[in-house]
């Protein structure tokens, strides 16, 4: 797990991809944050309990304006959401605040989202109230209480629309688990293109994006790579791997019919393909699909 969470910080860390999610997510498609009008912010904070702690979060950058920073933004990445999962969020603005209590810059707002990769919807409670609620607290107890709220993306479960308004890699990434399939953006090139590979490996479990990722960058050397040649790579592996899968089955088949002395079989087998269907799942053979 923790492998997989620095794989997604690996992807997020780039200017295009950082400035892409907050764009698609956190403005709605409009390119409000230019990469280049940003920088890497600490991932780092502290505070004190029993003596002084640190904690990290994933991913984080400045948004300057002159020189001078006018915004933090955060994105944690999750792959268990908690029900104080609210705190988090706080806890993260609150050791940027905490910084600039005493550091005599200007005061700059803090910007903290989450994106979710499990998969699975969650109830958490999506504000400080609501946590509190959960937790005993009564209602006419909360009206001095300050609230905040929790902006937390199922990118498993992101629709049509918003996914279409990624620019970056993480289109990629975003129409696959939503889709099973990069065909949408097939004509879109590839800028970041190992760490791509390498996210999609940790989120789907899948060997083959980086095998074949490493292929193709040797093959281009330093040229642009454009999605529809991924594309034709992955699709010719497979139907390799299918053919040699198809292969092996065969000859699987035709050793158990000779075991068995069904040798009279073996011609009805390589020359009809329903007949060897019907053999494949009465003997049980590795590999085949049976069909309910």
């Amino acid at each position: 797990m923790a492998e997989k969470d620095v794989t997604e910080k690996i992807l997020m860390s780039y200017a295009d991809v950082f400035a892409d999610c907050i764009n698609t997510l956190v403005y709605d498609g409009e390119r409000q944050l230019n990469p280049a009008d940003t920088q890497p912010a600490p991932t780092e904070s502290f505070y004190k309990g029993n003596g002084a702690h640190n904690q990290f979060c994933d991913a984080s950058r400045y948004l300057t304006e002159k020189g001078t920073i006018v915004l933090q933004y955060i994105i944690e990445n999750e792959t268990e959401l908690e029900e104080r999962q609210i705190l988090r969020k706080i806890s993260y603005q609150g050791g940027s605040y905490r910084q600039q209590l005493e550091s005599g810059v200007p005061v700059y707002g803090v910007i903290a989202v989450v994106i979710d990769w499990t998969g699975k919807t969650s109830r958490i409670p999506r504000s400080l109230h609501a946590l509190l609620l959960r937790n005993g607290v009564p209602p006419e107890r909360l009206r001095q209480v300050d609230d905040n709220e929790l902006m937390v993306y199922h990118m498993q479960n992101l629709s049509l629309e918003i996914r279409s308004r990624f620019t970056s890699d993480m289109g990629f990434v975003a129409d696959y688990l939503n889709e099973g399939s990069f065909v949408r953006r097939k004509g879109q090139a590839i800028v970041h293109m190992e760490a791509l590979c390498d996210m999609m490996e940790a989120v789907t479990g899948d060997t083959r994006f980086t095998e074949q990722a490493n292929k193709l960058l040797e093959k281009k050397k330093g040229k642009k790579i454009m999605m529809c040649e991924y594309i034709n790579q992955l699709e010719a592996r497979g139907e390799a791997r299918g053919k040699a899968n198809g292969e092996a089955m065969l000859a699987t088949l035709l050793e158990r019919l000779y075991d068995l002395g069904r040798g009279e079989e073996v011609e009805r087998a390589v020359r009809d393909l329903d007949a060897r269907a019907r053999l494949y799942k009465e003997l049980s053979i590795p590999g085949y699909t049976y069909e309910p």
